[in-house]
Formats: C-alpha cells, structure tokens, sequence
C-alpha cells in the first residue's frame, strides 16, 4: 500500500491534534506535515515535519505561498484544514487553481463563505428549507422588537464568524439586545434549549451571587457529514453530546430520526452548492422539542476523536475518498457510549526544536 503525505494547516490546534491522534496508531503508512504561524507549540513536534507559515488572515498571500510551496516540496497527497480561516483560505485556492482540488479538502469558496459566517448560513437555510434556528443581526427597532416578542427572552448572542462558544453571551432584556446588535460583526438567534433553566439561575444569582464557574450547556446533538469529490454523500454520524464537568462529558451514537433527517438533507443541499469534504452541524432542540441548526463547520472538528473512540473512522473515510487508496482501519471497537475524559496535563516544547524551528522556518523528526 502507497503511503499517503497529508499536510495539516495549523496543526496545533485542538481539531489538528485530534487529526494526529486518530492516526497515532497507523503512523507506518502515513507521513505527517504540519504547518503553525507559532514555533512553541509542543504538539507540533509530534508530526515529521513543520513549517513555519505567516498568519491566515493576517497575511493570505505569504501564507498562500508557503502552503503551495509545502504541497509540492513535500509531494502532498491531501491538504486538511484544522481553522475556520483555513478552510476559506483552501476554498479560494480552491477555485482559484482547479488544478489542486483533488488535494484540498474542501468545497468552493461561496458555500466556504455560507458556512463560517451564521448569517450567511441562516440565510442558506432559510432558502433551502432547512431547520435553522431564527436569527437577526443589525436592524430597526421595530424589527428588533417583533423578533423578541416571537421568540422571547433569553436570547443568544454570537459573533457571527466565532468558534468554541467564545464570546457568547446570553441576553435576558431588551436593552441587552439593542447593545449586542449595536456591535459589529453578531448575531442574535433564538434560545435553544429549556429557558428555565436560564430563569432559576438569574434567580439564583440574586441570593447567592454569581459562581465562579457556571455554563448553560444542554444536550446538543453533533452530525458529522462527509462528501465525496464527485459530491455522493459517503457517511452521516449522528452523535449527543452533554458536558457534565469541565474536563468531562459523555458521548454517545444518537438515534434521533430527526438528527439523521437533517444531516442527510444538509449533505445533499450542500453538495449540490459545491461543497466537498467534511461538513459538521450542530444543533440543539427548543423547549418544545423541534431540532435546529444553530451553526455549520467545513472541518473535522473537537469531537472527532469523540466519534473515533465510538467507532467513527471520519478521519480516514475523507483520506481515503480524497486520495483515492485505502488507509489501515485501527478504529476501536463500536461502543454505547462514551465518558471521556480531558487531560489538561502541562506539556512543554523542547527548546531546541523550538529554536531550530525559528531559525530555519522548518523542523523535521531526523533532527
């Protein structure tokens, strides 16, 4: 069997390392790149080779051209992006060089562009007729207005290109609303999830104070879709997932029909936009049941090695159907569920390879 050479942009993130660990125990047919705009991250030096690269978003051409320049000195078989910032940045190389799209794991950049952005991804799903949950960004008072008596208080604010819950924020009054949608760059969607539970905290606050540590997570329900390069559908995983401590939470296969209703449809709406590649939906259900999209990634994902440890082999069905030959199958054995644990144990860089990396804008496992 040919081994493959896959390159993962910003690989030090968290999706980079679960990439890493989904292939930890078939290392002997595949050689790993990474690429970083940061030297000191100790995962890094788990892959064969790194490369320095500038910021995404800071500067697309510098970076643009060291990726390419990566692709062809390292003979490339795929390219996998770990961020939302490299995921537009693959889609617009994407269309740009049709030439390198068999290698690129993604779709073009206008359906790219649907699914970073949650309003763009509202509108997609408004148009399509798929369950997205009601949204509005900057708009009249009277809008504003009419929004907040259909759907009610508490409400959901978040930056429309955001990841990891960060900067989000609950609203509970109307002046909480007209302050958010005031702000460039958010969105407000409606609360999904049981609004009790929101109003016996605020209660609770006022006797007792604010807790040092508190969150209002619920159960979500996570599909994972892959799409092919000719655009078939080749897998939807369907998953609940419920964080009950800060370095814990269960995980198990959902069988909810809705769950794969809304994966499949999405998959075969999104394929017919041109998206290829890894597609992740994430959706809640309201008070009263309903299941909604609350946002898309065009990405493998946190979770990934949550659906590895279940039996899920995500990571190597896009490897496979992207390059074209089969990866060794080292998936654990399908499970129930899953209680999954996160180590937070301190882990440094060695500084030498740090150094070297500085220095030469590359490391690799030989030195």
């Amino acid at each position: 069997m040919d081994a493959h050479c896959l390159l993962v942009l910003s690989a030090g993130t968290q999706v980079g390392q679960n990439v890493l660990r989904t292939l930890a125990e078939r290392r002997d047919g595949v050689t790993l790149v990474a690429t970083s705009s940061v030297a000191h991250e100790p995962a890094l030096f788990d892959f064969d080779a790194v490369y320095l690269v500038a910021e995404t978003v800071a500067d697309p051409e510098a970076f643009g051209r060291r990726v390419i320049e990566v692709m062809e000195r390292e003979r490339i078989d795929l390219v996998i992006p770990s961020r939302d910032d490299d995921v537009l940045f693959l889609a617009a190389l994407r269309d740009r060089r049709p030439d390198l799209a068999h290698r690129l794991l993604c779709g073009n950049a206008r359906t790219a562009a649907v699914i970073a952005d949650k309003w763009h991804s509202y509108e997609f799903c408004q148009a399509h007729g798929l369950p997205f949950a009601a949204s509005m960004i900057r708009c009249s008072a009277n809008e504003r207005g009419e929004f907040v008596r259909k759907y009610g208080l508490p409400l959901v604010a978040k930056p429309r290109r955001g990841y990891a819950s960060l900067d989000v924020y609950m609203l509970y009054k109307d002046e909480q609303v007209e302050a958010v949608l005031a702000k460039e760059g958010y969105i407000v969607q409606q609360y999904l999830g049981d609004r009790r539970r929101i109003g016996d905290f605020l209660a609770a606050i006022e006797v007792g104070g604010v807790p040092l540590n508190h969150s209002f997570r619920s159960i979500k329900h996570s599909i994972q879709a892959l799409i092919a390069p000719d655009g078939s559908v080749a897998h939807v995983i369907c998953t609940r997932n419920y964080r009950n401590q800060r370095r814990s939470k269960w995980v198990e296969p959902d069988d909810d029909t809705a769950a794969a209703t809304i994966g499949a449809e999405c998959a075969r709406t999104f394929s017919s936009a041109g998206w290829r590649g890894p597609l992740n939906i994430q959706c809640e259900k309201t008070d009263t049941g309903e299941m909604l999209i609350h946002e898309f990634n065009g990405r493998f994902t946190g979770a990934t090695v949550d659906r590895w440890l279940l039996g899920f082999d995500e990571v190597g069905a896009a490897i496979e159907g992207f390059t074209g030959r089969p990866i060794a199958t080292a998936a654990p054995p399908r499970t129930v569920s899953l209680e999954a644990f996160e180590s937070l144990v301190a882990r440094g860089a060695d500084p030498g390879r740090v150094a070297a990396l500085q220095r030469d804008g590359t490391w690799r496992r030989s030195q």
